[in-house]
């Protein structure tokens, strides 16, 4: 196949600019999601690279060989630290501008700067190098991210290879020809591999930023802005999922409901902040109880539920270590206690709406008899 390789140089600029246009507006519509911030950087770093690279003259070829190849190597380290940054993980910035260090003093030396193979072999490796350390970045966070990231790895993985067999079939001779208007084989096929990373990355890390945002609304759509954990909502989808499991899996399934006694006259005493900060403290009491399969929300002002897998005398004494730490503890010496609900359900059992009604029929007699205790449906 034909390619003019000065067209797709032209056109590998438009799509840069195009590109980072793009992410730079995500960005600001974003909420400046720095990941966002860093990409946009990355391309107009890489538009200002490609451009230089043009800017061969007889004279003197600094300019194209020594800037323009370190504002793309150091755009490669802005892309794994962008990723990086995704992750969660804190951006190592000798790493990202390690590349573009080695690659000018390397240029300082007469040999290596007018030998265009050793070039051609230092470019190449420092971007498969870059390139694999943004693939092992999302392959160490896999477990972590919750988005759909897997098309990055075979990607990148494929742009590293390319980058490892370069000097092996690039003959070094794209500039000349360039100038000339005319093809070359090899040199074309870079360009055209440059733009489809450049447009299937962005696009890959707009789709991941998204998702993320996506599931940043549902999480807090499902959790307890106060205390942290989850809420109403959250508690009827996880419940009603965990009956249904346990159709194919027989295990038992209880349902601990807790209610603060005297609220009312708490935040009456201590006023709202007093009230918040009891909330958040019974809270912290009964995570140090739960086992990560547990689910704890607040269902109501001062009601919280807790579904747990584990067998029904464990669980009683679980509800009961609960209570006497509340009742021995205080948080800015303001006296707690609970009354606790108990329900135990049975095989034929498929929502959770049963179990929270009889876990309330135990609470209210906990109320009725005197508070600060247990009852067992």
């Amino acid at each position: 196949m034909h390619l003019d390789v000065y067209t797709l140089f032209i056109f590998e600029l438009f799509i840069l600019i195009l590109l980072t246009a793009v992410m730079l507006f995500a960005w600001i519509g974003g909420r400046r999601d720095p990941t966002l911030g860093l990409t946009a950087l990355m391309l107009a770093f890489s538009t200002a690279g490609t451009l230089l690279s043009s800017m061969r003259s007889g004279v003197s070829e600094i300019i194209p060989v020594v800037f323009s190849n370190m504002m793309i190597l150091l755009c490669y380290g802005m892309m794994w630290a962008a990723l990086r940054m995704f992750t969660g993980r804190r951006v190592l910035l000798p790493v990202v501008f390690s590349g573009p260090l080695i690659w000018l003093l390397l240029c300082l030396y007469p040999a290596f700067y007018h030998s265009l193979e050793q070039r051609i072999f230092l470019t190449s490796l420092l971007t498969a190098a870059y390139t694999l350390l943004t693939t092992l970045e999302l392959w160490h966070a896999r477990r972590q991210l919750h988005v759909t990231y897997w098309p990055a790895l075979p990607l990148s993985f494929f742009h590293a290879c390319f980058y490892l067999a370069r000097p092996f079939f690039d003959n070094g001779l794209p500039y000349a020809e360039m100038a000339g208007g005319h093809s070359s084989g090899f040199f074309a096929i870079l360009i055209f591999e440059a733009i489809l990373y450049a447009i299937c990355l962005s696009f890959i890390i707009l789709a991941m930023v998204y998702e993320r945002g996506q599931l940043g609304y549902k999480q807090a759509s499902l959790s307890d802005p106060l205390t942290g954990v989850g809420n109403r909502r959250a508690f009827l989808e996880r419940g009603n999922e965990l009956i249904r499991k346990r159709k194919n899996n027989t295990f038992p399934v209880q349902l601990i409901l807790f209610d603060l006694d005297n609220f009312k006259r708490i935040n009456d005493q201590y006023g709202h902040a007093g009230g918040d900060s009891a909330l958040v403290f019974f809270c912290n009491v009964v995570n140090s109880s739960l086992e990560q399969k547990d689910i704890f929300a607040r269902i109501g002002g001062e009601e919280f539920a807790c579904l747990t897998t584990r067998p029904r005398e464990q669980a009683i004494r679980m509800a009961e270590t609960i209570r006497s730490q509340l009742a021995q503890n205080s948080q800015h010496n303001i006296p707690m206690t609970v009354s606790v609900g108990m329900a135990f359900s049975e095989l034929d059992q498929d929502s959770i709406s049963h179990l929270l009604i009889q876990a309330d029929h135990a609470l209210y007699r906990a109320k009725s008899a005197g508070k600060n205790r247990i009852e067992l449906s």
